[in-house]
């Protein structure tokens, strides 16, 4: 398996609450970013494969978030690299608009 295109995009910093604690809360809530990722990569000599997912980065945690479901794709190896490379670029930006419109807007900063 050989990767062909990463990108990672910011949606927006959200409201971030672990575990919906009822005791002490600093004054200032706790934010974190919401970023879209998407990394291609050749699987044998046939198929491309595209794999999408949405994660929280608050400190040192890189949780799953619940709105946006991770995708996988796969694609027939087209005959140059970097149109191969051009199908997981355009995929990347349509995932980002389709993430930027699932997620709940109560919870954008």
């Amino acid at each position: 398996m050989r990767i062909i295109f990463e990108s990672e995009t910011e949606l927006a910093k959200c409201d971030y609450e672990t575990g919906g604690s009822q005791g002490f809360r600093y004054a200032e809530p706790d934010y974190a970013t919401l970023f879209a990722r998407t990394e291609a990569s050749l699987v044998g000599k046939k198929m491309l494969k595209i794999e999408q997912h949405c994660y929280l980065r608050g400190g040192e945690d890189l949780p799953e978030q619940p709105w946006v479901k991770p995708r996988v794709v796969l694609e027939p190896i087209l005959d140059l690299e970097e149109e191969m490379a051009e199908v997981a670029r355009r995929m990347h930006d349509l995932f980002v608009q389709i993430a930027r419109q699932q997620l709940p807007e109560q919870l954008v900063a």
